[in-house]
């Protein structure tokens, strides 16, 4: 497991990696990046509890994420379902990853 608290995170790299796995995925059921990333890095939630910049490093990775995903212009992320909805930190919204 990396050890995101004590070195810079490589957000691009992290990105890529959970591009990737969600391109291999094939699922057509909601993910959150914070679960995508969690995965693709072999992280728990628990790993996160005593890890004082856990927000910040979510909030690095869904953006990473995100402008890959557009910049890559094959596949959305697409949150619509939740849209004008107050439901939480935006590393936490569900989308579904598909074709565009």
């Amino acid at each position: 497991m990396p050890d995101i608290k004590t070195s810079q995170p490589d957000y691009e790299a992290i990105a890529q990696k959970a591009y990737e796995w969600l391109k291999k995925r094939r699922a057509i059921s909601e993910i959150s990046t914070s679960d995508v990333v969690l995965k693709v890095m072999g992280l728990k939630w628990k790993d996160l509890d005593d890890f004082d910049k856990a927000d910040e490093f979510l909030m690095k990775a869904d953006d990473a994420l995100l402008r890959l995903i557009e910049k890559e212009n094959e596949y959305v992320a697409d949150s619509s379902a939740y849209e004008d909805t107050c439901i939480g930190l935006p590393y936490n919204i569900p989308f579904v990853f598909r074709k565009k």
